[in-house]
């Protein structure tokens, strides 16, 4: 179904809260949700909406929010907007000229991690009225039905498993019927039991529609029998022209046969049709095998992402210890783009045209003018958090004059909710990014890496770790630019050496 909404414009008062509750009530049980998740969609909202009412600003009469109800497919996403941030002239005397970070209330800690226990799916967003919004969001029971451990029949003994030539197994590669969503998510579990690193690949019916909409593009082996026996596919966020390659993986018994690489290959091709403009593509580095087969296929590396996932403990694979998983990011155009002008900061711009040239495209690199203030008063922010993994995302979608306070205000905010890991992506083509690099840097974002994007949005990627050691000794890199990248990050988080 297309997305129904509903906008509630109310005073900041609590008295209006009952209000604001039984419309969730009953948008969610219009939606198909029942008693016990209305509850937890009510008590999120609550929480949401109370951590408005105590904001510390000036209320007046007039001082309204609003709270959007959106009815999707899968489930209800709620958005609580606080039409009430504090005036630019404010923020800076408050955060700007002191430097101290804009004190958060405990109790909108402890509220948003109750709202994280209850929701799939939380995160936060300034929009295009320099407004703050808090996501959060819902699946409906069906799409948060989970392949057990049972239906998956996994054999666990090791012994049994045969080692299948390629002669012997004959398949062919296509895309995914819906109604293969489950064997799919059955395929998983018997690969990598519960510890795969994207979730929903265990929710056959999320798997089911996030296909039919074409957000994820499954291309599977299947053999002559009609077993499917691999998987891999397009994740299509953002950018639909410029997806990402993963969740690929093997039934045990048949890996080793090589439909993995006719899998890449055959997607590759599809890609092409689809007129994609380019892939990227994510290879974890507790290991350098997926870093070698994505090399295989044209992936070129241009970025490290520290601590993006939880830790990935592989049976198969001999670690020293566990930590949180890093990713080296690579990318293969399928379209270059006609042309392109960057104006990378100054300590990084010759970083950047080495990952340019290694990726195969040569950009117009020139020098900001550091003299030149943003046209607009207002900065828009789009916060993304990941629960499972523990990690946020702040892309900058327009940068104004208040962006430090903006930044600083989104990191303070995730630091108290306990992120492990936040990225900041800017765009390489934004003359004014370079002018603010240095200033987010001494925050204690570090540089990353780069990644193409369409419409000429080329990505510069900024990480930050709350509180979070990363042992690079345990990082395994596979190409020699990939370990160029890494002792060039690694400078960046430990700029003075002691050895």
């Amino acid at each position: 179904m297309k997305d129904r909404k509903v906008k509630i414009t109310v005073p900041i008062d609590i008295d209006y809260l009952p209000i604001l509750l039984n419309a969730v009530g009953n948008i969610a049980k219009l939606s198909g949700f029942d008693k016990d998740d209305i509850s937890k969609l009510e008590t999120a909202t609550e929480e949401a909406v109370s951590n408005v009412i105590r904001a510390d600003y000036d209320k007046c009469e007039e001082s309204t929010f609003d709270m959007i109800l959106v009815q999707q497919t899968m489930g209800l996403l709620i958005i609580v907007e606080d039409n009430n941030l504090l005036s630019i002239e404010s923020e800076k005397k408050s955060d700007v000229e002191s430097g101290v970070l804009l004190s958060k209330s405990k109790y909108e800690e402890i509220s948003n991690t109750l709202i994280k226990q209850l929701m799939d799916k939380l995160w936060f967003r300034t929009n295009e009225n320099n407004n703050f919004e808090t996501h959060f969001f819902k699946y409906l029971k069906k799409y948060n039905l989970h392949v057990s451990s049972q239906e998956a029949t996994i054999n666990n003994n090791k012994e049994e498993v045969k080692q299948l030539s390629e002669k012997t197994v004959s398949y062919v590669v296509r895309r995914m019927k819906p109604e293969e969503a489950i064997d799919v998510s059955r395929v998983a579990y018997s690969s990598y039991g519960n510890t795969y690193l994207h979730s929903n690949i265990y929710y056959p019916n999320r798997i089911r529609e996030l296909n039919v909409k074409n957000q994820l593009m499954s291309f599977l082996a299947v053999t002559t029998d009609d077993k499917i026996i691999a998987h891999i596919a397009f994740e299509r966020s953002a950018d639909k022209w410029i997806p990402e390659i993963g969740m690929a993986f093997t039934k045990p018994e048949y890996r080793g046969i090589g439909c993995m690489n006719r899998l890449m290959s055959d997607s590759m091709e599809a890609a092409k049709k689809l007129s994609f403009n380019g892939i990227f593509s994510q290879g974890v580095t507790s290991h350098p095998y997926s870093q070698k087969s994505l090399n295989k296929y044209g992936f070129k590396d241009c970025g490290l992402l520290l601590s993006i996932f939880h830790e990935l403990s592989m049976e198969a694979i001999d670690q020293e210890k566990l930590q949180r998983e890093s990713v080296m990011v690579s990318y293969r155009y399928l379209k270059s783009p006609e042309t392109l002008i960057i104006y990378p900061p100054e300590h990084h711009a010759e970083m950047i045209a080495d990952l340019y040239e290694n990726i195969g495209f040569k950009p117009e690199i020139r020098k900001p003018n550091m003299l030149i203030e943003p046209d607009s008063n207002k900065s828009i922010l789009n916060v993304k958090t990941d629960l499972d993994n523990n990690t946020a995302d702040i892309t900058i979608n327009t940068i104004g004059k208040n962006i430090i306070v903006h930044v600083r205000r989104t990191l303070d905010h995730l630091c108290h909710n306990n992120i492990a890991t936040i990225y900041l992506r800017m765009k390489l083509s934004d003359h004014n990014m370079a002018r603010y690099t240095t200033e987010i840097e001494k925050m204690g974002f570090f540089f990353s890496g780069i990644l193409p994007r369409s419409n000429a949005n080329d990505e510069l990627i900024l990480q930050y770790l709350n509180n979070y050691v990363i042992d690079f000794d345990l990082l395994k890199i596979y190409s020699d630019k990939g370990k160029e990248i890494f002792e060039y990050v690694k400078k960046c988080v430990y700029p003075i050496s002691f050895s």
